[in-house]
């Protein structure tokens, strides 16, 4: 199962793909002077960087569990009211900001309130669009976590954790998939299934590392250790994650008529009430398998096995789902 399943994904990438993003919905562009689409060093640079961003955001929330199985044992913590049931809100949190980020602006540009979100809501390409500078400023999320290591309040990490980092999260992963459309059209399947292989990846590599860190560290000086490493490594990625029509050329294009027949659509529907059906169940074995496993007093090493070993199946499934799309749905 693939985080592409979940409902607020669903939901953008049925409109993006299926209905938006139609031939001839957009207006001719003098395409000579463009980097090619699905070849080529800008198209495959950016799909790289993609995949290095999706995993640097997304990994720490696949691997959430490993962090909570350690906050659920810190004495600092557990200490505090109801610590055991508002540490587990903390990925929720995240979640919940960065699918409703999503959809807020696609809903928000479909409507006369569509001018209030200035440079988020550049015409083109009926889609969701972001400046560069955002991107860079989504870079700094990862030190917003530093502060984790001098204050230990539970309402302060929840805050800082699971408010702040989504907000900068945010801001890094809309611009890939927004600019993920222009880059690849024939391969589009493909690309995402690489670019969502990244989240999988991610989560695959941090429950192998994290135990150790946790072990010597504790999780306050581990939660600032990643921060930083984050921060160093997103900023060699960035340069390559730009849009491959050129901004002031956007500002250029009356933008198209915007497609709403995704409300008539009832498969679209019965898709989204499956997902939302089956999305009450798949958080959960990804945040509580560690402290599931702590529990039946397997090793710290092993608990955390369990979501390295979900994730890295999770590969797998979010490339061939996505390779399978282009051939047979495209």
């Amino acid at each position: 199962m693939s985080r592409q399943t979940e409902t607020c994904r669903t939901l953008y990438w049925y409109i993006h793909k299926k209905l938006i993003l139609r031939k001839g919905t957009v207006a001719p562009r003098n395409e000579s002077s463009l980097a090619p689409v699905d070849k080529g060093f800008g198209a495959w640079s950016f799909l790289i960087a993609a995949f290095f961003i999706e995993g640097l955001v997304w990994g720490f929330l696949n691997a959430f569990g490993v962090f909570l199985d350690g906050y659920l044992n810190d004495p600092t913590f557990l200490s505090q009211p109801h610590a055991s049931s508002l540490l587990p809100l903390i990925r929720p949190a995240i979640l919940r900001i960065i699918y409703c980020s999503g959809t807020t602006w696609l809903a928000i540009s479909s409507t006369p309130l569509s001018c209030l979100l200035g440079p988020y809501n550049l015409p083109h390409h009926c889609e969701i669009s972001l400046s560069s500078t955002d991107i860079y400023v989504g870079r700094c999320y990862p030190l917003l976590g530093e502060p984790v290591g001098f204050e230990c309040q539970v309402s302060t990490l929840i805050g800082l954790q699971g408010v702040l980092h989504a907000v900068g999260r945010s801001l890094l992963y809309a611009p890939c998939i927004s600019y993920m459309s222009e880059w690849f059209v024939a391969r589009r399947g493909l690309a995402n299934g690489i670019i969502f292989a990244g989240t999988a990846t991610g989560g695959l590599i941090l429950p192998l590392i994290l135990p150790e860190l946790i072990s010597r560290y504790g999780t306050a000086k581990t939660s600032r250790i990643l921060s930083v490493a984050l921060a160093a490594l997103l900023l060699p990625v960035l340069p390559f994650v730009k849009p491959r029509i050129p901004i002031s050329r956007n500002q250029q294009q009356v933008a198209p008529p915007r497609s709403r027949e995704w409300i008539k659509s009832t498969s679209f529907w019965i898709l989204l009430a499956a997902n939302t059906f089956q999305g009450f169940g798949y958080f959960v074995p990804i945040v509580w398998l560690p402290t599931f496993a702590h529990a039946m007093n397997l090793s710290v090493t092993n608990s955390s096995l369990t979501v390295a070993l979900l994730n890295g199946a999770s590969v797998l499934g979010r490339l061939s789902m996505e390779y399978l799309s282009d051939k047979f749905n495209p």
